[in-house]
């Protein structure tokens, strides 16, 4: 891990499009404002949707260019943390030039086209983050899935999605080798990790060989971005399908309105990366040119987050009401939150006293917010219409769960479209 992030230096990059094999000239830096209340606009289905859009390309590559012209306020994009002393900070220029580096790999190493999908099931490493950039890249739809999952877990997501490919890390690839040859369709696997196993291949060896050189596809609107598996609280998880826009632009009204974000803003959220709240956060903030911050750590510790509260220039800070009941407990008048402005909770109900508690000994009001796999985070925030019009929900019959290669026959699929 540390030679990995050792290799890792700012580099300035172009940005690329595709249109029939031509590549576009950049074009000059637009005015931030005016490009956020166009893109909220949108959002919030006071303009219409555009024909094309990929969030890699239109926001990202924006941010990059308005970075390198002095146009945003300075400060990185991405800051990571272990706790015991390593640390990885990209700039847009260079969270630009790793993911280009990244859709390398997919397209190259793993052979992967538009349209594929790739399971992507790691802990907190900054891996997560590159791999979901370099699916917009290439195209490549992602299935993120919670390091929790057991080898049942896997196969069925694996045979049900017809992922051609995974990424994880040490911990779950024996679980994954335990049922790969009953997944037809996977091809590729891809190991986050500082050694070598079999039948695998290297991620981080291969991201340092790639080339920085990459351009972007050109995505619809409504193609396929992610697919999340719903809990499956009532019977088998189903699929929940989210295309370029739903996701790319269905969190810039909620993200400035009810999260509060700014291009100074520093957002940690404590989620797990299997969870649909860590992709909000990367649409929301990156959405708004703001730094996304997140800590490794493996499992909840108060002491941790509030040092790590106090310790960084975090400014917008979510976890789950649960884990608010837990900090409360402690003795915040402690602990120092000198940048702190923001705080969020959603995913489960809010005890009224747990909100008294955190803003009487904090003075920050917790605002709580509503979401799921099917939808945008609503929250108090206005209905997100035009990025829901283009989500789907698939369903598929658990008859296709038996012993056959799982044919178009035998899998059933039945589509629903959100209309509001």
């Amino acid at each position: 891990m540390r030679l990995w992030l050792r290799g890792l230096g700012l580099q300035a990059l172009r940005s690329f499009w595709v249109v029939r094999g031509v590549h576009t000239q950049v074009p000059p830096p637009p005015v931030p404002q005016k490009v956020l209340t166009d893109w909220e606009a949108i959002c919030l289905g006071r303009q219409p949707v555009p024909e094309y859009f990929n969030f890699a390309h239109d926001m990202l590559d924006m941010w990059t260019r308005l970075e390198k012209a002095g146009d945003r306020p300075s400060g990185p994009a991405f800051w990571w943390v272990d706790g015991k002393g390593a640390e990885v900070k990209w700039s847009y220029e260079e969270l630009g030039k790793q993911s280009r580096k990244a859709a390398n790999v997919l397209g190259d190493a793993c052979g992967l086209q538009p349209g594929d999908r790739i399971m992507l099931v790691l802990p907190r490493l900054p891996e997560w983050w590159l791999v979901s950039v370099a699916c917009m890249r290439t195209g490549v739809v992602m299935i993120p899935g919670v390091t929790q999952l057991t080898e049942k877990d896997l196969k069925y997501r694996l045979q049900v999605s017809r992922a051609k490919s995974i990424i994880t890390s040490d911990s779950l690839a024996p679980h994954v080798d335990a049922i790969s040859n009953e997944c037809p369709s996977l091809q590729a696997k891809l190991l986050v990790s500082d050694t070598r196993r079999p039948g695998w291949m290297n991620f981080r060896e291969l991201l340092q060989e790639a080339s920085t050189e990459h351009s972007c596809v050109r995505t619809k609107s409504r193609d396929a971005l992610s697919i999340y598996f719903t809990s499956g609280t009532t019977g088998a998880p189903k699929m929940v399908e989210h295309s370029h826009c739903s996701y790319g632009l269905g969190f810039l009204a909620s993200a400035r309105q009810w999260m509060g974000l700014t291009g100074s803003s520093v957002f940690w959220n404590t989620t797990d990366t299997g969870w649909v709240k860590a992709a909000w956060t990367l649409f929301s903030a990156w959405g708004t040119g703001s730094c996304i911050f997140v800590h490794e750590m493996p499992r909840v510790d108060t002491k941790v987050i509030l040092n790590t509260l106090s310790s960084f220039p975090i400014t917008n800070f979510c976890c789950v009401p649960t884990i608010f009941r837990l900090l409360v407990q402690e003795d915040l008048t402690r602990y120092k939150f000198q940048s702190l402005k923001h705080c969020l909770t959603g995913g489960e109900a809010l005890n009224p006293d747990v909100r008294e508690k955190w803003k009487s000994q904090t003075g920050l009001e917790l605002h709580e917010g509503y979401g799921q796999s099917e939808t945008v985070s609503t929250g108090p925030a206005p209905a997100f219409i035009a990025a829901l019009r283009h989500l789907r929900v698939m369903a598929y019959s658990t008859s296709c769960l038996c012993n056959c290669p799982l044919s178009d026959t035998c899998l059933q699929r039945k589509t629903w479209t959100v209309k509001l």
